[in-house]
């Protein structure tokens, strides 16, 4: 029976209770995958007879924070799903969640997810996520507006910035994306620029390095010169407004996921357009999405809070990923028959997944966002130089690790 507050299954001698934490979308039976998702776990409990699973919920915004309280102190639910985007290390930071290897060795665990949502998880050396589903940052184009122009669809750095010159040139809008660090990321990987190098003991702020300065003047090139960034932008603090500048043909281009897709297409505003990857610069890059399963260190079952993770993660739950259009994190993903012909167009972002990157695996990452965000604004009204805003951005993110880690 599932109990609502809101496996590969049949592991040998399996038994207890089970408090898992989700969104509200997942366990409500008038979602779109509500009914697939409360039917995996009815599964899980029949091919596992001595386990039962109780599900709660909390919204996407307070997760997080309601798994930390409760964690801290001493409590909390078995099981958490939570977005990638650094969630998981900040938990790790303050020993909420229990690293996988006591479950599982580090080798199998890259043999079996994409290598970008694997790393989103992994802290001083360990990993404490299992990747779910993921996405990744596309380029959502405004057809008509290229026509008009004779423009091609860029694929290039080169290309983008050719095609925002000759979009101002005919009074055409650039581009829309949601106010955060988020879609920029991409132009620092494709330039061999991690940002953040969080390879070693005590993160390296990297930003204003060769490679990273050369994606800082790339992307202030483009607001500057070209109007590259819409009005809207500053407004941005939500997809949907991002969604409705697109629909209104204010911006010819959007960088986001595939879930923008439902966003344009719910405005029901006519307007044509593709989706394609993310322009390439030195090499193929752009920034992940996704959410991931995490074991509370708290708990009780720690074998069966792995396995229930393991299963939720497997093939024998595909079909808990499909009505709401997502992409298994998982290697073996078959990203062709995924797609039903209604969607085939979203193909183009999963064929991204092998070079996606995640967001800089440091605690804190919320406040990085920030900062990035930050000075990307003082450029866009243009309150100091391209090279202040740099320099200003590298030494906010250094106190930043400073204050985290201690003396860099």
């Amino acid at each position: 029976m599932v109990s609502l507050l809101g496996g590969c299954a049949g592991a040998e001698g399996l038994s207890g209770e089970l408090v898992i934490s989700v969104i509200p979308s997942w366990i409500d039976e008038t979602s779109a995958e509500g009914p697939a998702f409360l039917a995996a776990i009815e599964r899980y409990e029949e091919l596992n007879p001595g386990v039962t699973i109780t599900a709660q919920s909390a919204s996407q915004q307070d997760i997080k924070e309601a798994f930390q309280t409760a964690a801290l102190a001493g409590g909390g639910p078995d099981v958490v799903t939570m977005d990638n985007c650094g969630h998981a290390i900040d938990l790790a930071a303050m020993g909420l969640l229990l690293p996988l290897n006591n479950f599982i060795s580090d080798e199998e665990l890259e043999a079996t997810y994409q290598p970008g949502p694997l790393k989103s998880g992994r802290f001083e050396g360990a990993y404490y996520s299992l990747p779910w589903f993921m996405n990744c940052c596309g380029l959502y184009v405004n057809t008509d507006h290229l026509a008009a122009c004779g423009l091609e669809i860029p694929e290039t750095w080169e290309d983008l910035e050719n095609c925002l010159k000759v979009l101002k040139e005919n009074g055409y809008g650039g581009i829309i994306t949601y106010k955060s660090a988020y879609a920029f990321y991409s132009f620092f990987y494709q330039n061999g620029c991690p940002v953040i190098d969080a390879t070693g003991e005590i993160p390296v702020v990297v930003v204003d390095n060769e490679a990273g300065t050369e994606a800082w003047n790339y992307i202030c090139k483009l607001i500057l010169e070209y109007d590259g960034l819409v009005e809207s932008f500053k407004e941005a603090t939500s997809w949907d407004k991002v969604h409705e500048s697109f629909a209104n043909e204010e911006a010819t281009f959007l960088m986001g996921g595939d879930w923008c897709k439902t966003g344009i297409n719910n405005l029901n505003t006519g307007v044509n357009y593709a989706i394609t990857d993310m322009v390439s610069g030195k090499q193929q890059a752009t920034i992940l999405g996704g959410w991931t399963w995490n074991i509370n260190a708290n708990t009780k079952n720690p074998e069966l809070a792995y396995d229930f993770c393991r299963y939720m993660c497997s093939p024998d739950t595909y079909d808990v990923l499909k009505p709401g259009g997502r992409q298994s994190a998982r290697i073996d993903w078959d990203t062709t028959a995924a797609f039903t012909e209604s969607d085939m167009d979203l193909k183009v972002l999963a064929d991204q997944f092998p070079y996606t990157m995640p967001r800089p695996g440091v605690i804190n990452e919320k406040t990085i966002d920030e900062i990035i965000t930050n000075a990307i604004l003082t450029v866009v009204y243009n309150q100091v130089t391209p090279e202040q805003a740099l320099a200003d951005l590298a030494q906010e993110l250094r106190d930043n690790i400073e204050s985290n880690y201690g003396d860099i």
